[in-house]
């Protein structure tokens, strides 16, 4: 039996979509990828959270391997004439990155540039090695590469404590081998016994985002560091209440520095350390032009906080709205607090 004409226009139509009906699936898709897309980042975020978790687990085990080793922590600065070795250079071993570290000579100078004193195949080792970036450094939520640039870099940085002006000294797990600036004491190599605070109340490690090098662009109070007046310090908490009275959209740069990072190598406090006068992504602040006194917080693109490793090894999220007593508190190895982090 043959269809009419009608018939086949009819059944034709009914074919096929509207107009209209492909709008309406189309705005319907759009929706789904709305609600969708956000779960999808979480979900990213969350495993880029774990890994850099991990990173800081496996950095807190191999602090503990080197203690076992050597009875002691390394120094945050070892010397002051080749600024270095840094932390990060003598766990390499332990980290499964030995590779790189018997490639270095750690005589030769552990900066940001290289060592002018010495020529040759070792230095040209040396170097090659220092541009290794292990991934156990990075944590993957970092933005800034310091893509062009002749080093590596870390995310993951060493506490030197609360603020060395409050008590003149080094109070936290890391500090410098020499006299840094006026009469600061050398500091001691941390042993498991100094840290009576407890090791799982002191931090050892935590994040850092990195620095963009120059002058930025556009400004971000996690990443860049400023220049401020040196508030007077008689006490920790006027300090804190002076530096985040600061706008940091407004406050003076320094001068095109912006390397908190790079490179792994460099044992300074403004390279690869941090401190805890101020909480978590709080910015960064040079007070009076000392920069051994850089006021350099944790930060990272975490939402809501950063990842820290404490002197057990063991690795906690810490919020930003952390209270500020109890996180100073963490960053000191023997103040007698009896405070520990959530």
């Amino acid at each position: 039996m043959t269809c009419s004409p009608v018939q086949h226009a009819r059944r034709f139509r009914r074919l096929g979509f509207t107009l209209v009906e492909l709008l309406v699936v189309v705005a319907i898709i759009g929706v789904l990828v709305a609600l969708l897309l956000p779960a999808v980042q979480s979900a990213r975020e969350a495993a880029r959270r774990n890994q850099c978790a991990n990173n800081l687990k496996q950095i807190g085990l191999a602090l503990h391997n080197f203690e076992s080793q050597e009875k002691r922590f390394p120094w945050g600065s070892e010397n002051t004439v080749i600024w270095g070795p840094a932390v990060h250079t003598y766990l390499l071993p332990m980290l499964e990155q030995g590779a790189i570290q018997s490639q270095m000579t750690l005589s030769y100078a552990e900066g940001s540039s290289a060592d002018t004193t010495v020529t040759g195949q070792s230095l040209a080792y040396h170097e090659l090695a220092s541009t290794m970036r292990p991934k156990v450094f990075r944590c993957p939520s970092e933005i800034y590469f310091y893509t062009g640039m002749i080093y590596g870099y870390t995310n993951y940085h060493t506490n030197w404590g609360s603020w060395v002006a409050l008590q003149n000294r080094w109070d936290g797990t890391f500090g410098a081998n020499f006299v840094a600036y006026g009469s600061v004491p050398r500091v001691e190599a941390t042993r498991i016994g100094m840290i009576t605070d407890g090791t799982s109340n002191t931090l050892a490690f935590a994040e850092v985002a990195n620095g963009v090098g120059g002058d930025p662009k556009m400004r971000d109070s996690r990443r860049d560091c400023y220049s401020a007046s040196r508030p007077s310090p008689t006490s920790a908490a006027a300090v804190r209440s002076a530096l985040l009275a600061i706008n940091p959209t407004t406050a003076g740069t320094l001068s095109g520095w912006n390397w908190r990072g790079y490179p792994w190598r460099e044992g300074s406090i403004w390279r690869n350390g941090f401190n805890t006068l101020l909480g978590p992504n709080q910015p960064c602040y040079r007070p009076g032009g000392e920069w051994w006194e850089l006021v350099t917080p944790s930060s990272s693109y975490h939402p809501g906080g950063i990842n820290a490793c404490l002197c057990d090894g063991s690795v906690r999220f810490v919020p930003n709205n952390i209270d500020n007593d109890v996180w100073m508190a963490a960053g000191t190895i023997n103040n007698g607090e009896t405070v520990s982090l959530p």
